[in-house]
């Protein structure tokens, strides 16, 4: 390499590790202006038509816990958001691990789908600083977070140490455990900055001599399906020294098993062990976490330059003296640290990084944490599965050495290919700054939704299902409402799968193509109306695919509410994410040509390689003379115009799915009463808002009948289907003019034809015409005038006239009857008052599709700059906010609809240019 390639690279390198210009901001002692919470009471008026469903509620409540199950969704107790997280840790599917601003290990998903919300005082990071004659001059954890239940250690009253280190009065530290482990640092001095996957935090020590940024690393790598699987996150610590004599730095990374779940702990028996391997030095903690065996591994790159120490075993429910008395004497870990004569069940271990640091010069220390759990079983133990990583790194729970190796081989590259993939949005000065953050930061949900990622390995499917070569990929819809891939939320969040991870997007479709099938004779007491409903009945899309507290993708339609069969949206919205998966899959190439390009990691298999994969993974003899066909059935997974972004063939998938498409428009024509060509709805909650009545046509289910029809109409041309062709277009016809003429009135489309709230203007009103136009279409559904009047109407009113414009749109609006007189939030029902999170991001993807720039960043960075500056919700993004204190519905799936905005812009972009 010479000079000048020299220096450019070194500028890449700084330019992809420098903290970045935009995400999530914070001082580590930041207090958020507002405090909400989920305890809502709702008015009698909406109270009243639920009271019947509440009391069924109370004996459902009882037997499912007597089951020794969670109710899937607990109105009895719900979570309140802490206001403390950052961007949480891990790779897609394999559990995750939440993180604070403030630098605490919080909110554990290691159970599939179940979580934990506990802060860990074991897991820390700890700095050691000896001057130039080797005498400690400063020792701290480098987490200033406290809990409102700690024990007051220190006096409850202003003094010089507190006033010293920015430590408000009446912060406290508990007496135990490790009563001796003290935070000291500034914390209004301390910086963290998350950009999802990444963040950083910054500590200024230099009173010390020293400054230090982490960099914390997680493998979420768009188009790269190896790399974000893996369980596990790195920690680059850049050391700097600031003043004119060296320092001896020493970084120490202590973790304890289990997930703070106290019982749960103490039943996993742990043994610790030292490990290295390759570049990585560390302990490891093979325990089980509720029944499923996990190892954690600690681990440190090595480093001729570094002193590195290693406790295989401490008491994280001592005080800790002995490790922190160890650290500040010597600077590093020696036999005194630990104690292997331990005979606690819950244990904790520590990796130790000691560096000397010249005057005026800099140092990394890297480090990492996997945790490895291969096999996996559900509450009801019906079966077994594997993590889709175990493909790359083995079944046997012995691969987190090699993953931690691994990590710390490759994380650079990670961060090259996520600043790749990052820096057209950053850079883009069209865009707003808090968007830059949003957009990733709200991606969150993708690994930390309580996902997960398994390998398929089933011989009843064929060898050119493309869930043999991706797996299995489902997520919750939310933390509180655990139901795997909740269909009608999906609709809006699929936008990132489909943009970012499109072979999972198309995996989870196959499994709905599947249970379109399928039928579940087992009656259940609905609660809603107390009928006795069969669970699953066929020739309908399910629901959701499942509770991981009982048996997904076995036991399909968790969701006990309702009778979802006769939901009038499940259906058309799976016709049209299918037509826009095929619009994504088709026009991937040219739409993202550039970008994908870069994602130069991606491992190349080649068609032949590809071929065997199969066989073997399906376990299947094939013939010799069926090989050259098959070969060219599994090339359908190669991107021809790269060779290293597999996607599969837009018309194999589109051939795939058709008849499932047309099995369900069959079944929803059904619906279709008067023979208009508009489905009705039936004066029940029939639809993804199941708590407001549509009766008749609806504007929102309308629109989405009638742009299925417009998709199916397209997708059976294609498909050379002539006649169905005809027939949907018929039918659209119709069925467009009885739209215009009973629910547009001049200025919107009505919520409805025949409810109390018809006149209500419902944000959501223009969905279906949305999700034409991520499709690629203009205005086949509605008149382009009849959308911008709609639009500038719901703009006006849900968005400006709610709370100023900066809570994002209002569902319902009931307007006033008086020229240039405000209306009213519509209260007829909770979810007519609520600000939806992913319907708001949603509609300002249609404005800008229409070219209202102004008015769309508007309404979502209204929306998000309450959530992340005013309540603290970032990374437990909710459901829904009400206009005041409330919230509902915290970790919501719905959000990830904001990438429906950049597809938006990025049309309009392609457009313009």
């Amino acid at each position: 390499m010479d000079g000048d390639s020299a220096q450019s690279f070194c500028e890449f390198k700084q330019q992809v590790s420098a903290v970045p210009q935009y995400g999530l901001k914070l001082k580590f002692n930041h207090v958020y202006p507002e405090t909400r919470n989920q305890n809502l009471k709702p008015s009698f008026r909406q109270i009243w038509p639920i009271i019947p469903m509440a009391l069924r509620y109370i004996p459902y409540y009882w037997k499912v816990s007597r089951e020794g199950r969670q109710v899937l969704m607990d109105y009895w107790y719900t979570e309140n958001g802490k206001q403390i997280y950052g961007a949480p840790i891990g790779g897609i599917g394999a559990g995750t691990i939440g993180r604070g601003f403030a630098g605490e290990f919080c909110r554990f998903q290691m159970r599939p789908g179940l979580y934990e919300y506990n802060t860990v005082h074991a897991n820390q990071f700890i700095v050691t600083i000896k001057d130039e004659n080797n005498v400690t001059i400063f020792q701290s954890l480098l987490s200033s977070y406290r809990t409102k239940d700690d024990e007051v250690h220190d006096v409850c009253a202003p003094n010089q140490t507190t006033l010293l280190h920015g430590l408000m009065p009446c912060e406290t530290r508990p007496k135990t455990p490790l009563a001796s482990w003290d935070s000291t640092i500034n914390s209004s001095k301390c910086s963290y900055t998350a950009l999802y996957p990444r963040a950083w935090s910054e500590y200024d020590l230099s009173e010390h001599g020293i400054k230090l940024v982490q960099r914390q690393i997680s493998p979420i790598i768009p188009h790269d399906y190896k790399e974000s699987s893996l369980p596990v996150a790195v920690f680059a610590w850049t050391v700097e020294n600031v003043c004119g004599k060296d320092r001896h730095v020493t970084i120490t990374f202590t973790f304890k098993n289990g997930t703070g779940n106290k019982k749960q702990d103490a039943e996993g028996n742990a043994e610790t062990a030292a490990f290295a391997h390759g570049t990585a030095k560390g302990v490891s903690i093979k325990q089980t976490i509720a029944d499923l065996p996990c190892t954690y591994c600690v681990s440190c790159k090595t480093s001729s330059e570094i002193n590195l120490t290693r406790c295989e075993k401490f008491d994280p429910s001592g005080n800790g003296e002995k490790l922190w008395n160890d650290l500040k004497e010597n600077g590093h870990l020696t036999e005194k640290s630990g104690d292997e004569s331990l005979k606690t069940k819950d244990v904790a271990v520590a990796v130790s990084a000691q560096i000397l640091v010249p005057s005026e010069s800099s140092s990394e220390l890297e480090f990492s944490l996997v945790w490895d759990m291969p096999k996996i079983h559900f509450t009801k133990k019906m079966k077994e599965y594997y993590k889709y990583y175990t493909k790359y790194f083995g079944k046997n729970g012995d691969a987190g050495p090699v993953i931690s190796d691994y990590a710390l081989r490759n994380y650079g590259k990670w961060e090259s290919l996520i600043d790749e993939w990052q820096r057209p949005i950053l850079d883009d000065s069209d865009l707003p700054d808090w968007y830059k953050s949003a957009i990733f930061n709200e991606l969150y949900f993708i690994a930390d939704g309580g996902s997960i990622w398994l390998a398929v390995d089933d011989t009843t499917l064929p060898y050119d299902d493309p869930r043999l070569a991706y797996g299995r990929y489902a997520y919750l819809e939310g933390h509180e409402y655990r139901m795997y891939n909740t269909y009608d939320v999906h609709f809006y969040a699929s936008h990132a799968l489909a943009s970012l991870w499109p072979n999972l997007q198309v995996s989870l479709q196959y499994d709905y193509k599947d249970a379109v099938q399928r039928e579940i004779t087992e009656g259940r007491k609905h609660l809603y109306d107390g009928k006795v409903i069969p669970r699953k009945i066929k020739s309908s899309v399910p629901h959701d695919l499942g509770d991981p507290d009982e048996e997904p993708f076995e036991l399909i339609n968790a969701y006990p509410i309702h009778d979802v069969s006769e939901w009038k949206d499940l259906n058309t919205k799976f016709i049209l994410q299918v037509y826009r998966d095929y619009y994504t899959l088709n026009h991937y190439a040219q739409l993202n040509a550039d970008n994908a390009s870069k994602f130069s990691s991606i491992e190349f298999i080649d068609k032949e390689s590809m071929f065997e994969m199969y066989v073997q993974d399906n376990r299947n003899k094939v013939s010799p003379e069926d090989k050259a066909q098959n070969r060219k059935s599994a090339s359908m997974y190669i991107n021809e115009t790269n060779g290293k972004v597999y996607l599969m063939d837009a018309m194999t998938y589109l051939k795939s799915m058709y008849p499932a498409c047309k099995q369900v428009l069959e079944k929803t024509l059904e619906w279709d009463k008067d023979n208009d060509g508009l489905i009705e709805n039936s004066k029940s909650p029939d639809q993804t808002y199941d708590t407001w009545v549509m009766d008749g046509p609806s504007s929102y289910c309308g629109g989405l009948w009638l742009a299925s029809l417009h998709c199916m109409s397209v997708m059976a041309n294609l498909l050379d289907q002539s006649e169905d062709c005809i027939k949907y277009r018929e039918i659209l016809e119709k069925g467009k003019a009885s739209f215009e003429e009973k629910l547009w009135n001049g200025s919107y489309y009505k919520f409805d034809s025949q409810s109390s709230s018809k006149n209500s203007i419902m944000s959501d009103q223009l969905c279906g015409h949305w999700y034409l136009r991520c499709c690629g279409f203009d205005y086949d559904i509605v008149p382009k005038e009849n959308v911008r009047t709609a639009l500038k109407t719901i703009y006006d009113n849900n968005v400006m006239r709610f709370c100023g414009g900066n809570m994002g749109a209002v569902n319902g609006y009931i307007p006033s009857s008086q020229p240039n007189k405000d209306g009213r939030a519509d209260s007829s029902t909770l979810q007519a008052e609520e600000v939806w999170t992913g319907v708001t991001y949603a509609l300002a993807s249609t404005m800008i599709h229409e070219g209202m720039f102004t008015e769309a960043f508007q309404t979502a960075g209204g929306l998000y700059q309450t959530l992340s500056e005013k309540i603290g919700m970032s990374f437990e993004t909710p459901e829904a906010l009400y206009a005041e204190r409330h919230y509902r519905a915290i970790g919501y799936m719905r959000p990830l609809s904001i990438w429906s905005m950049q597809t938006a812009w990025e049309q309009k972009k392609q457009n313009r240019d």
